[in-house]
């Protein structure tokens, strides 16, 4: 299963259902447990795009497409964060760190993730676990400027 399958697996209560008639550059639209999909994208872009709709079915409510409003803005931002961390949990940062990469691309590459995604996932840590974030037997620290530390605690 690719990253793609797996995300979706987790969420068996949600349809998918790839449109090609999707408007403009909107590349994932959800409504009422259905998850629309525009074809015309890479894997790695669906990733973030399946994973960011999937943060819109835990935590939107209403009609949110015009942004006209704090509320609104807000609904799309939370769902955005949940997205982020769905595409890029803490698991994978201790596998890129185990792999001994450094470089952002490096990491998304073998996540199969854009570079896009995982920076914002990176970001989105840093703001929710300032002081850092404990997975296992692993501290994470996420710093704004986009630079993450690991250290593993052996007992």
């Amino acid at each position: 299963m690719d990253n793609v399958e797996k995300l979706m697996a987790r969420y068996p209560d949600v349809e998918y259902k790839f449109e090609p008639e999707m408007p403009g550059k909107q590349k994932g639209l959800y409504i009422d447990n259905v998850v629309y999909l525009s074809p015309f994208q890479s894997k790695k872009e669906l990733v973030g795009t399946v994973a960011e709709e999937i943060g819109h079915h835990l935590t939107t409510c209403g009609d949110i497409i015009d942004q006209d409003s704090i509320e609104k803005w807000q609904q799309e931002q939370r769902a955005r964060d949940i997205g982020y961390m769905l595409a890029v949990p803490p698991k994978d940062i201790i596998d890129c760190y185990h792999e001994r990469l450094e470089k952002v691309w490096e990491c998304a590459e073998f996540l199969g993730v854009t570079e896009d995604t995982f920076t914002k996932a990176i970001k989105t840590y840093a703001k929710k676990y300032s002081q850092g974030l404990r997975y296992k037997n692993y501290s994470i620290r996420f710093r704004e400027n986009g630079t993450v530390g690991v250290c593993e605690w052996f007992e």
